[in-house]
């Protein structure tokens, strides 16, 4: 297990921004580099929760003028915010995020950091494909390395694994040291 400053900068470095290298912020050791988020997965979320996709339905628009969406229903295994454990939660987003490959699967378990509900009641991950993260069987969340360092000289030679609680703790610390 990685220590607490490298899980800090392993986080850090998850969605990186397409911020002007000016923005650069140095941490130890020197030579390691990260750019700050563009967006906060942990502020602009209404829902943090790690869950299991129990149902997916396509609704169609009931109105001219409105919009496809796609019911989902989550089995939540960890609430953290905006959610209770052991609740179903039911989602809607919009169906266009479906076709750009946005899609979840029954049976799948992921942690998601939602948007608070549109006015019309519709939702999406946060930063896109950024506020969604695997999880395994045991209820860890996966960071894969291609989510890790992108624009650092780090190495990551296989997946980080935490707990729910202990990834939003972390990945709180490292989103505080960017304001």
């Amino acid at each position: 297990m990685p220590c607490s400053r490298c899980r800090c900068f392993l986080l850090g470095s998850i969605l990186l921004g397409s911020l002007p290298a000016t923005a650069v912020k140095p941490l130890d050791p020197p030579g390691i580099r990260i750019l700050p988020q563009r967006h906060s997965l942990t502020l602009q979320s209404g829902y943090i929760f790690s869950g299991t996709v129990k149902a997916v339905e396509r609704v169609a628009p009931r109105a001219n003028g409105s919009v496809a969406v796609m019911r989902i229903t989550f089995h939540v295994d960890r609430g953290l915010r905006g959610t209770r454990t052991g609740q179903m939660l039911v989602i809607r987003e919009w169906a266009g995020l479906w076709q750009a490959g946005e899609r979840y699967r029954p049976g799948e378990r992921v942690m998601l950091f939602l948007y608070p509900p549109s006015k019309l009641g519709l939702t999406s991950p946060v930063g896109g494909g950024a506020g969604r993260f695997p999880v395994d069987s045991g209820g860890r969340v996966i960071i894969e390395p291609r989510r890790v360092g992108r624009r650092t000289k780090m190495h990551v030679p296989g997946n980080i694994r935490m707990g729910p609680g202990e990834f939003l703790r972390t990945l709180r610390s490292a989103e505080e040291e960017w304001q």
